[in-house]
């Protein structure tokens, strides 16, 4: 389908998916779980038109392959999440908890290359 349906650039498709990924996340950690149903109720207004309707339903499809929600037989959608063992024991966090997390170290190393440059420059 290609980035026609999100928007006329490949920037602003990028912008709108993240967008809706993000208020998607918020959604689900407010509520817990939400069903389909909910969700079109929520993201898609009256102005908007059909194609809305299939980012939305895209998008979470594609999440859901990503492994970062999971929908039931109902069409319930919620949270993924992961267990693992630390110092504290056993931990359980959603997957884009490790996303942001991974987000967040990847831009401290951009600036700490930044600051490098600048550094061995001065």
């Amino acid at each position: 389908m290609g980035f026609k349906l999100w928007g006329d650039t490949r920037e602003i498709a990028e912008m709108n998916k993240k967008n809706l990924e993000r208020q998607l996340e918020n959604l689900l950690l407010e509520r817990g779980s939400v069903n389909f149903d909910d969700l079109y109720e929520e993201f898609w207004h009256e102005h908007h038109l059909l194609s809305h309707y299939l980012q939305i339903f895209l998008k979470v499809k594609e999440l859901e392959e990503e492994g970062k929600v999971i929908i039931d037989d109902k069409k319930n959608i919620s949270l993924a999440r992961v267990s693992f063992l630390d110092r504290s024991g056993l931990r359980e966090v959603t997957t884009w908890d490790l996303e942001h997390k991974k987000e967040d170290i990847e831009e401290k190393k951009k600036i700490i290359e930044r600051y490098q440059r600048i550094n061995y420059l001065a």
